[in-house]
């Protein structure tokens, strides 16, 4: 109930429809009060006939006349009288028209009509209040047909109370959605059409290479060992680069594309990082590196231990490759008030300030000679991986100087 008391609509209606009934009741009464005194006057009139008739031929019967009109008659009077009447067709079932009293009005016509009168008002303003609600079906008709045929930017109002103003708060919602869906879907569309331009495009060197690795080594059956051995050797390395490069862009597009649920937990970085040492341990030992690891005891962070490990690899892999013969790899973890921060530091040649801002850009390769078949995908995916569980990363360098990379995680609330 009180829902309909609320809706504007409701009220509207039922406002202009009090009003309209009081109008018209006055208008009844003022009618109906008019009918009743030309009828009061009628009587009146034949009431004094009678007892002027009467009374100029018998006068003493003045009091007895008088008492019967204006005090009322007993009943043998009334008994009698209606006898005699009936004798000349004079009863209460004669035709109101053969009534004297009654003969001039028209009373049950007009009230007829005015009955009938009072309806115009009443069908105008329900006519009104249609007109105006179908006028906002309309107008709703319309909104849809709009976003049906892709135009999103048409919105209802729905700042007052009442029904419809929830029907455009709504239906405003329902296209707020469908917009963000649409362009979703146009993004997910665009981010395939240039995942698969950029993957076929970086295959395309390897495959070429070993396309002609494997002629030669079909078309020359005399071929010395050592190059037969050297050929195969080079296949190798470019199918462990397409192996590589294939594997991660598979998971740079599922964590781009949304395909994957991270499994947020309280993790410790000290023994993720500690795991990463020794996994890396062989690359590092190639060159006479050493990776030094400096902080993190009792540090926890919010975030997937598996999909924070890719992540931190990756870092780590990239400084090694970068940092000199006999260089060094700091991966410090850092308390700074509200946040945690995880750096991995090498010795390396650094990064332009030019180039500085397209590091984490998918395959996007800087001028270094540290990694001349880089591909490009490490970076980005890292990024992807830690902006996905709600950690930022960043990169500082001065050429010369190494690189800096900072991961970022606010603390975790116990």
């Amino acid at each position: 109930m009180n829902e309909v008391i609320r809706n504007p609509e409701w009220k509207s209606v039922f406002t202009k429809f009090i009003l309209v009934q009081l109008g018209l009741a006055v208008l009844i009464y003022i009618v109906m009060n008019q009918q009743i005194q030309s009828i009061n006057e009628t009587v009146v009139n034949q009431h004094a006939a009678f007892v002027g008739q009467v009374l100029s031929k018998q006068p003493q019967l003045e009091d007895q006349l008088v008492h019967n009109i204006t005090q009322g008659s007993d009943q043998q009077d009334l008994t009698l009288g209606k006898q005699i009447l009936s004798q000349y067709g004079y009863t209460e079932q004669m035709n109101i028209q053969d009534q004297p009293a009654l003969s001039g009005a028209v009373l049950p016509g007009n009230t007829a009509l005015i009955f009938f009168l009072c309806g115009i008002p009443v069908l105008m303003l329900l006519f009104w209040e249609y007109r105006k609600l179908f006028s906002r079906i309309r107008r709703v008709t319309h909104a849809a047909e709009q976003v049906v045929e892709g135009q999103f930017n048409t919105s209802l109002p729905e700042n007052a109370e009442g029904d419809f103003s929830a029907l455009g708060h709504s239906f405003n919602m329902m296209a707020g959605r469908l917009s963000h869906s649409v362009d979703q879907l146009k993004q997910e569309k665009t981010f395939l059409s240039h995942l698969l331009t950029d993957i076929s495009h970086q295959l395309k060197t390897p495959l070429a290479s070993l396309l002609v690795f494997n002629d030669n080594m079909l078309h020359d059956p005399h071929m010395k060992e050592e190059i037969r051995t050297t050929f195969l050797e080079r296949s190798r390395q470019q199918i462990e680069r397409m192996e590589w490069l294939i594997i991660s862009l598979l998971k740079l597009a599922r964590v781009e594309a949304g395909a994957i649920v991270f499994q947020m937990q309280n993790v410790k970085p000290k023994d993720i990082i500690e795991s990463t040492v020794m996994t890396l341990q062989t690359l590092a030992e190639q060159k006479r590196q050493t990776i030094i690891v400096r902080g993190g005891e009792g540090m926890l962070l919010h975030a997937d231990e598996e999909w924070l490990t890719e992540a931190i690899i990756n870092l780590t892999k990239n400084a090694l490759e970068h940092s000199p013969v006999s260089g060094k790899v700091y991966i410090t973890m850092e308390d700074e008030g509200l946040f945690h921060s995880i750096i991995i530091r090498d010795e390396g040649e650094g990064i332009s300030t030019d180039q500085i801002s397209h590091v984490f850009t998918r395959f996007y390769r800087g001028r270094s000679n540290a990694k001349p078949h880089s591909t490009g995908v490490g970076l980005s995916l890292t990024k992807s991986i830690i902006e996905g569980m709600g950690g930022t990363i960043s990169v500082s360098s001065e050429p010369g100087k190494g690189a800096e990379f900072r991961i970022t995680f606010m603390k975790t609330v116990y």
